[in-house]
């Protein structure tokens, strides 16, 4: 870090994409102007990839990390402190915002608000520089910051107090387990145990898939995900409104259909962990699982029809996409991954 020592130190944010079109790639750039991001209700325009944010993560400490940025001049010798530590900023930040995470406000994009400490430690010249897609939660985010309570300014190399520029971001972060006053969460239960925090951080599943045809034009959508380190995610059986399911998607379903119903073998269990943005528990899968999806052609046409598998790997909290393409050439329908 340039001009002083970060604040709070946090994991780092994972970038994660959400893909309509797989040709596209990895490093498109988002479709702009949308006010509200809810990764499942956007409009008919086609997806590209985006950093995303579960709304959970604001549940985390570590989500909030307010760092200074690198000073033009060599005026900082000794950075400002906010008064009580980041134990204490953190508890104002989450305090302040989190009444604005409320169900329904869909997956978000990381917010960025820059701010200035002048010599009195009062934050002045608050700028929003990165939407979260939500007017709210953007309006929110600045007044928090506006109305934050005094630093100890930063100083010169003569003691003196000078003025210093900082950033907030909010990151996805390991998400952890909200607190107990969090109305929906159940206090008596924790968290989902992990049987290793370094494997379902760093390599929580593999995922494989393939087709065998069942009839003239059906075939079995045949995906199995195997989880490492205790990790776990919601099943697409899984009767409560939660963002993240395991979900699979194609862009052409005049062609190629994919039957609703999706076959869980073993069928996931509703587990303790209340989430707190549903009421009530959620049905988790957490040990290798198969599934069998009916998929039928209706063109004996060459075609290229593009499609995803989507879902929220716990405890890591991180929005995962695995676009694939569908090929018939020749009469073979053929499934493989691409891009990411």
């Amino acid at each position: 870090m340039f001009g002083g020592a970060t604040l709070l130190v946090v994991a780092a944010g994972v970038s994660i994409g959400s893909l309509r079109d797989a040709h596209q790639g990895c490093g498109a750039q988002a479709k702009a102007g949308v006010p509200v991001f809810d990764l499942f209700q956007f409009p008919g325009a086609p997806y590209v990839q985006e950093p995303w944010l579960d709304p959970v993560a604001f549940f985390s400490d570590k989500a909030y990390v307010v760092e200074a940025l690198p000073s033009l001049t060599e005026a900082v010798a000794t950075d400002a402190a906010f008064v009580g530590g980041g134990d204490s900023l953190v508890s104002y930040l989450k305090g302040g915002i989190l009444p604005q995470i409320q169900p329904g406000i869909g997956w978000l994009k990381p917010p960025v608000v820059h701010f200035t400490l002048n010599e009195g430690g009062e934050a002045t010249d608050v700028t929003l520089l990165g939407t979260s897609g939500h007017a709210g939660l953007d309006a929110r985010l600045v007044q928090v910051i506006t109305e934050i309570p005094r630093w100890v300014p930063a100083k010169d190399a003569n003691g003196g107090a000078v003025e210093q520029k900082f950033a907030f971001r909010v990151v996805q972060a390991g998400c952890g387990p909200p607190p107990p006053e969090v109305p929906a969460r159940d206090a008596r239960r924790g968290q989902l145990p992990v049987a290793d925090t370094t494997i379902a951080q760093e390599h929580p599943y593999d995922l494989t898939f393939t087709l065998e045809q069942a009839g003239d034009n059906t075939y079995t959508l045949i995906t199995t995900v195997n989880l490492y380190g205790g990790s776990y995610y919601a099943s697409p059986n899984c009767t409560r409104d939660l963002k993240g399911k395991f979900h699979v998607e194609v862009e052409d379903q005049e062609h190629i259909v994919l039957a609703e119903g999706m076959k869980e073998i073993p069928l996931a269990m509703e587990g303790g962990y209340h989430h707190p943005l549903v009421h009530g528990p959620v049905d988790w899968v957490r040990v290798d699982t198969r599934y069998e999806q009916r998929l039928t052609v209706t063109s004996r046409e060459d075609l290229e029809v593009a499609g995803f598998y989507r879902f929220t790997i716990e405890p890591r909290c991180t929005l995962e996409e695995i676009p694939f393409v569908i090929r018939q050439l020749g009469g073979q329908l053929t499934i493989e991954r691409v891009g990411c």
